[in-house]
């Protein structure tokens, strides 16, 4: 009885020692987890991550081992979140959010001083404003002076020598900047909107390039148009979007959760993408900026949310070229 005792004690020790490494996580299994549940695919996930589709599938499988759980359905042509994976993702990206910010005050340089910097209005609700605010939680001791603005206007202020760094549409009147990120448009509408001849459009004023881009593509379908609103406020846009009041020609970034994305079966032709580019005056820059520009092409390749099947946000349309 008591060697039947002590293997007892032994069994439920090693229970307990196995119970107490589940759940535990590696932060490589939670990238490649979060990248194939926000791309979709696992290709593309291995892509986003400079990692072998192989490898992303095994740390997929590693990971599901971990849990003990199905983290996600395959099917034939599609993928979706179980409801294991769907709480693992809402904390994953929490998890990778704190890694990336301890890993950036780790091996930051310290910086003193004041960075202005412009954005376009259309990602200033977004992830792309939150890149400039974590960089100031981690840098106390830098003042941040931000301009949200047209990215005609950012370029004037960029030559004025008014901002220290923006990021805006590619001038090409400018030199090809080195980094360009591609960020889709999208024609949006409200849920409750049916398309209709001539199309009753929300635009932006001139010197807006979406305005041409709008304008040519439903040229090329054969369809008509009126300007309905015209606004200089992407959020005021928005609103009339979500009222109903007639179809806009937005960026991904500007995509909010509600809207009806409009596609060549709805009788709207495909739209290119836009190209994003860090710019700063020509003459030497402080450290901040330095640092900064050194550092934002890469954080803007995920600087757009994105929504798939997956994980019920916006498409991954955005890529560095």
């Amino acid at each position: 009885m008591r060697t039947s005792g002590r293997r007892y004690r032994r069994i439920g020790t090693e229970v307990e020692q196995r119970n107490l490494t589940v759940g535990r996580f590696n932060i490589e299994l939670l990238e490649a987890f979060v990248a194939v549940a926000e791309t979709g695919n696992v290709t593309l996930a291995g892509a986003r991550l400079n990692r072998t589709q192989p490898c992303v599938s095994t740390q997929l499988r590693r990971l599901e081992d971990r849990v003990g759980k199905p983290l996600i359905e395959r099917a034939a042509r599609s993928m979706e979140l179980t409801p294991a994976g769907r709480i693992l993702y809402q904390h994953a990206t929490d998890i990778l959010k704190s890694h990336e910010e301890a890993r950036l005050r780790l091996s930051a340089p310290e910086l003193t001083g004041t960075v202005h910097v412009g954005l376009p209005e259309w990602s200033t609700t977004g992830q792309l404003q939150s890149i400039f605010c974590n960089f100031v939680r981690i840098h106390p001791n830098v003042k941040l002076e931000m301009t949200v603005a047209d990215s005609a206007t950012l370029h004037e202020k960029l030559s004025g020598n008014e901002l220290n760094l923006a990021i805006a549409l590619v001038n090409p009147a400018k030199p090809e900047p080195a980094s360009v990120v591609e960020e889709q448009l999208h024609w949006a509408s409200g849920e409750a909107f049916v398309p209709s001849d001539p199309v009753p459009l929300i635009l932006f004023p001139e010197p807006c390039p979406f305005r041409e881009i709008s304008f040519r593509a439903l040229a090329s379908a054969g369809r008509q148009w009126y300007e309905r609103i015209t606004t200089t406020s992407v959020a005021a846009a928005q609103i009339a979007v979500t009222s109903g009041a007639g179809v806009c020609c937005l960026p991904s970034a500007a995509i909010l959760d509600g809207f009806r994305i409009l596609k060549e079966q709805d009788g709207f032709p495909s739209l290119p993408a836009t190209r994003l580019a860090v710019y700063t005056p020509a003459k030497a820059q402080s450290p901040i900026v330095a640092y900064l520009e050194a550092h934002l092409s890469e954080l803007l390749q995920n600087a757009i949310p994105a929504r798939t099947s997956l994980t019920g946000k916006n498409s991954p349309e955005l890529r560095v070229v």
